[in-house]
């Protein structure tokens, strides 16, 4: 078992025990390795060690999943330029991070504020970033308050250099996800609070813009819109996955650290 999958376990031994208990102290099954094999040890130990323990086990162990993903995608041009076999093992170094996420309720969180840039997606263009033969940088900038959000591609700039020679932006508003699928079908998501976790949006224009100025206005049709599902989100990261219809088997997974 990776040592990373170890501490996941870890922390969710941890977590359990602490909920079935509201005494001054704890009585904790920790999960330990035995040679090549985990095996459960007994401790007692007080509740306030215990949750600062796992606080900062778990930052740590979202920073080594961080650490892993980055190292993994540093050369693959924001996923545009990866074989098959190294994006399966990205995949899996994004599941693990988001088996991490230490909210109940990503998507309403503040820290969703704010621009973020996509280090890697697996989505086609031009959501990865590329436009034709040309690449660049997607960035995408929400706001809160408003209900709105920006997605933007630079080319010519830097991580989302607004002095970029051609851009283009999508304009789009959300709202939280009721869990209706959005294939046309009568079919609901099985899950207690959809809005919790994940957002429709609702795409209404796209500008392309050249030194700046505009040369080019697509209105999307009404209805013309996706699922958002926040799968992990921290002061400084947060991962989507971006679906047509909410169904998961047509999500597209994006990767970003906070811009800015």
């Amino acid at each position: 078992m990776r040592p990373l999958a170890n501490r996941i376990l870890l922390v969710t031994a941890v977590t359990l025990a602490v909920s079935a208990s509201q005494a001054s102290t704890v009585s904790a099954f920790v999960i330990t390795k035995c040679g090549n094999r985990p095996s459960m040890t007994g401790m007692t130990i007080s509740s306030s060690s215990l949750h600062a323990a796992l606080i900062v086990g778990a930052e740590k162990s979202s920073a080594e999943a961080k650490s892993l993903i980055e190292e993994s995608i540093a050369d693959t041009d924001r996923g545009r330029s990866l074989e098959s076999a190294q994006r399966t093992r990205v995949h899996s170094l994004l599941s693990d991070l988001e088996a991490l996420c230490p909210l109940p309720e990503p998507a309403r969180d503040a820290r969703m504020e704010g621009p973020w840039i996509v280090l890697y997606t697996d989505a086609p263009p031009p959501s990865n970033g590329q436009l034709g033969f040309l690449r660049g940088v997607a960035k995408q900038v929400i706001d809160m308050t408003g209900r709105r959000y920006r997605n933007e591609l630079y080319v010519g700039g830097v991580d989302g250099d607004e002095d970029a020679w051609l851009t283009a932006v999508l304009d789009a508003k959300w709202e939280e996800w009721d869990g209706a699928y959005l294939d046309g079908s009568d079919g609901v998501a099985a899950v207690d609070d959809p809005g919790a976790t994940t957002w429709k949006v609702d795409f209404e224009s796209l500008t392309l813009s050249l030194f700046r100025i505009p040369i080019f206005t697509q209105q999307f049709k009404a209805g013309t819109s996706r699922t958002w599902r926040m799968s992990y989100l921290d002061d400084d990261t947060r991962i989507v996955r971006a679906g047509k219809t909410g169904r998961g088997e047509d999500d597209w997974i994006f990767y970003m650290r906070r811009g800015a």
